[in-house]
């Protein structure tokens, strides 16, 4: 799709329909963003879908959410007049109340994560590189279900994300420590547990290891730790995020570092930090 042209021809087409020059930048704008996540991928229902999903995962506010979804709506109507094309196929609906609470681990719970596994056995190195990957690199979880060994330049420090549907690919940087329990993973637990499968993290039946046992393994050590907050894999993903942000990292690297589109993605460590703090006084 190009994704200029299409933007020009819709534009023409409000002007023709008699709308105000303001109120077609507003549009313009509003749909480049869709464009924008797309990214080369041609705009479906289930596309919109999970755009407006990614949009109330960002906090955004309702009217912001609604607007976008008002405008891919008359982009579809335009397509359907011009080009015999539905893009809207289906009801889409913006939520009245935005979810998304997330939970944090306190710096302080992260370490008796650590503390907690057990040394020397390959389930506490796999316990290890799960939270190295999860925490240290902030990874979503079918980021890290999807790792493979070569994914890891030690050398240089870097971990190699692939592109997937909805996410592009990016180098996160990996710290000393990190590395240290990756590689000892690779190295002691990895061929003991699965050597046959292509995966870093591997199951004991099946090559690739699921989330729901990545998710076990991390309950398990929350209840040694004695940790009883509701949290999953992604919950480590939104520590590190707070917990770069209170070490006065800038937004713009926390966001690259976690592979957001966005910083308005990005922002919402803001506000999670500004409630931590209160809740602290």
């Amino acid at each position: 799709m190009d994704k200029e042209n299409e933007l020009n021809s819709f534009k023409l087409w409000l002007v023709r329909l008699g709308y105000a020059e303001s109120t077609i930048k507003g549009y313009v704008r509003l749909l480049d963003n869709f464009f924008k996540y797309l990214n080369q991928r041609k705009p479906s229902q289930k596309e919109i879908e999970e755009f407006i999903k990614d949009l109330h995962q960002t906090k955004a506010s309702r009217q912001y959410i609604q607007g976008h979804l008002n405008v891919i709506n008359r982009y579809s109507k335009f397509l359907e007049l011009t080009k015999k094309q539905k893009l809207v196929t289906g009801k889409i609906v913006v939520e009245k109340e935005i979810r998304a609470q997330r939970t944090i681990f306190s710096q302080s719970e992260i370490k008796s994560l650590f503390s907690s596994i057990e040394e020397n056995t390959p389930q506490g190195l796999m316990d290890k590189a799960m939270l190295s990957i999860y925490y240290g690199c902030g990874l979503r979880s079918k980021e890290g279900i999807n790792l493979e060994p070569a994914a890891l330049d030690f050398n240089k420090g870097l971990l190699y994300v692939k592109p997937s549907k909805n996410y592009q690919s990016r180098y996160v940087p990996m710290s000393k420590k990190v590395m240290t329990d990756l590689k000892e993973y690779i190295e002691f637990a990895r061929e003991v547990i699965n050597p046959e499968s292509k995966y870093l993290l591997v199951g004991k039946q099946k090559p690739q290891v699921t989330g729901s046992q990545l998710n076990s393994r991390l309950k398990v050590l929350m209840n040694k730790a004695g940790i009883t907050k509701n949290a999953t894999l992604h919950s480590l993903r939104h520590s590190i995020a707070t917990h770069l942000l209170q070490q006065g990292m800038e937004l713009e690297y926390i966001g690259s570092f976690l592979g957001h589109k966005r910083l308005d993605s990005t922002q919402i460590y803001v506000r999670i930090n500004e409630e931590l703090m209160a809740d602290n006084h």
